[in-house]
């Protein structure tokens, strides 16, 4: 029984000392933000330069519904070795699959001088077999640059 109290004891006395020492400060100071509230550019449609338009394109296989394996990235044999990953970002990101963010370096080559990008048409065919799928997936392009003017 005093071996019962004792470490009800040890256990209590920790808790209750600590429990008195802890602080806890908060501070308030009025202040303003200084940013604006919105902010406005006038951009006409003369203000941008058409450059082009391309199509990437990917296609795989997929075993089990996991096991997937890629064939060929904008029609050229994949390799695993040489793997070029480009992501479209941006105030309004082209949020692109794993496997499109490998194919999309073809519109990067193709327009480097390119301020913005739009996506017109995604295409996505699915060939089902037995325990697997074959998929090709194309997305078509457009590339804009912004015309900017030295006075």
């Amino acid at each position: 029984m005093k071996k019962l109290i004792w470490i009800i004891t040890i256990l209590i006395v920790p808790i209750i000392f600590t429990s008195c020492g802890n602080f806890y400060t908060y501070n308030q100071k009025r202040s303003i933000s200084l940013t604006p509230d919105f902010v406005r550019l006038n951009v006409d449609i003369n203000d941008i330069e058409y450059l082009g338009k391309t199509e990437i394109s990917v296609s795989s296989r997929q075993y089990i519904g996991f096991i997937k394996v890629i064939d060929s990235i904008n029609n050229i044999p994949y390799n695993y070795q040489n793997v070029r990953v480009t992501e479209l970002s941006g105030p309004a990101d082209i949020n692109l699959k794993n496997e499109m963010k490998k194919a999309a370096y073809k519109v990067v080559d193709e327009f480097p001088e390119a301020t913005y990008y739009v996506v017109t048409n995604d295409y996505k065919q699915i060939n089902r077999m037995f325990l697997g799928k074959k998929e090709v997936r194309r997305m078509e392009i457009q590339a804009f640059k912004y015309k900017v003017e030295m006075n």
